[in-house]
Formats: C-alpha cells, structure tokens, sequence
C-alpha cells in the first residue's frame, strides 16, 4: 500500500474512509495475533490423549487443552466415568472436539487394552501428545502393615501402566520432537513422610523411568509432573471425611509460600506447558507451592 493510500482528497467521501480505516487496522491486529497463536500456541489443532482424563487432575489437562484449541480424547475406567465427564465438558466447552472412551486398565490385559485405546483414539486424528494421570486410590500404611498383596496393588498403576504406556504409545505417536508423553509421579519422591514408604518407592521410580524413557524413545519426548499437595478428590480415597480434607487443606495453605493449597488448574497447566515445549524431555516439572521451602 502507498505511503500516501490514507491522505484525503478534497474530492474524496471520508463517510466512506471512517468505515474503511477501522477495518484495515483490524484486519492488521487479526493477523498479528494469528502469527502469535502459530508461534506459541503450539497445541493449536494437536490431538492430546488424556489417560484418567475423567477426573482430578486429568480433567484439569482436558480442559487445559481445550482452551489452548487442541482435539481431546478422554479415557475414564469405565463407561459411566467417560460418559459423565465428556457431558460435562461439552457443557462448558460446547465447540470443543472432544471425545471419551472407556479403557480399564486394572486387568493382566493392560497392553491390550491401551492398544485399543489408542487405535479407536486415532481414527479421527492421529495422537501428537499422551498425559497420564490414571491412579488408583493411594496406600499410606505403617511399614510393618506392608504386604506382597499391597505392593502389587499399587504397583499396578504406578509402575506397570507407565512402562507398559510408553511401549504402546512409541508405536503409535510419530518419532518427533513435537509429540510427548507425560506421566505422574509426586512430591513424596522427593520429601519422605511417616506412612508414606511405599508410595515414595513408586513415586521415585517413575522419576527414574521418565528419564530413561526419554532416552529410549527419542527424539520422541517423555517428561513428568511432580505435584505437591493438591486439591482433589483423590484425597477422600485415602479414607479422611470431607472435614478432614477441609482441615488439610488449610493447614497446607497456612505452611507454604503461596499461602493456598494448589487447586487442579494450577497443576494442570504444568502438563500443558510440557506438551508444548519441544526443548524439554527427560524433565521432572515440580509444582509444589513452594512447599519444599519450609
């Protein structure tokens, strides 16, 4: 456009000219922000498959996602879970793409069924980007109460499902560095607490397999989320009313340096922000509310 396309002529509508200037710099800021979205917004048109999607902190990256334009799929243990959910989301986000499939994956068929999973997953898209947030209730027992029984059972979801996930999903998601699979581990891996020994045992492992993961799947990236306390339901699991919990609650927020207990959106944007950034793999991302500062 010439540097003089603005100047008006003695002769000229300006009427017209006032409904043509604000459409020509609008059009300008549109496409700024256009250029801005593809530079930054890397999960734009993405396709995320969010393992335990139906609740907690899962639900938290569903809906994460969503608002950063990315095609969800959901998995939730059974029929019922995924259904409730995926109805409630479409409630909140009624333009979303978004699906929900039921996958339990608590049985010795666990590779199977993530094979299924992801083949119905990617028939509408292939998979850029898998988040596992999938847990069975939490174990928190004195050391002489351990049993095989009580190891094998958390050892499920928090040793077998990982390993066996990152087999299934290196066939399935393109060998690049923009796809991810990002996995759970906790703060206990890293502060021990009374009770807490078998669940610091779990939690410390899968820091140990993200990063060899990241090696073995490269340049496919593995990361993890490390969370603190955070408010979910997972905590009524462990047995404690909703006084309890309540009680918890408080005391954290009185404690750490942000003076709150995290909330699942807190947390939920640190799997984001894995799934976006092709510079990290092998990571453990640690959201804690500076909790361990005190």
């Amino acid at each position: 456009m010439e540097a003089n396309s603005h100047q008006v002529s003695k002769n000229q509508d300006t009427s017209k000219l006032e409904i043509i200037t604000p459409l020509f710099y609008r059009f300008n800021f549109t496409r700024a922000i256009q250029i801005a979205m593809a530079k930054f917004n890397k999960l734009a048109g993405k396709h995320v498959l969010v393992i335990g999607g139906s609740s907690g902190i899962g639900r938290g990256v569903v809906e994460g996602s969503i608002e950063s334009g990315a095609r969800v799929t959901l998995s939730g243990s059974s029929p019922q879970s995924a259904a409730a959910a995926l109805s409630a989301i479409k409630s909140s986000y009624p333009d979303a793409q978004v699906a929900g499939i039921p996958c339990d994956l608590s049985k010795d068929s666990m590779e199977e069924d993530l094979e299924a999973l992801f083949g119905e997953a990617e028939k509408v898209q292939p998979i850029d980007h898998v988040v596992l947030t999938a847990a069975d209730p939490l174990l928190i027992s004195d050391v002489q109460d351990i049993t095989l029984d009580k190891i094998r059972r958390v050892a499920r979801f928090r040793m077998e499902l990982p390993l066996v996930l990152g087999k299934v999903a290196a066939r399935h998601l393109a060998r690049s560095n923009g796809c991810s699979l990002t996995i759970s581990t906790g703060g206990i891996a890293d502060r021990p607490s009374p009770q807490w020994s078998i669940m610091a045992f779990v939690a410390a492992g899968i820091t140990g397999l993200t990063r060899n993961l990241a090696v073995d799947l490269k340049p496919l990236r593995v990361n993890a989320v490390e969370p603190g306390f955070v408010n979910t339901g997972l905590w009524a699991s462990t047995g404690l009313t909703r006084e309890q919990v309540a009680t918890q609650v408080k005391a954290v927020a009185e404690k750490v340096p942000t003076g709150r207990a995290a909330e699942v959106e807190d947390v939920a944007e640190a799997y984001v922000y894995l799934m976006k950034d092709r510079n990290a793999t092998g990571e453990i991302v640690k959201t804690r509310s500076g909790a361990n500062l005190v």
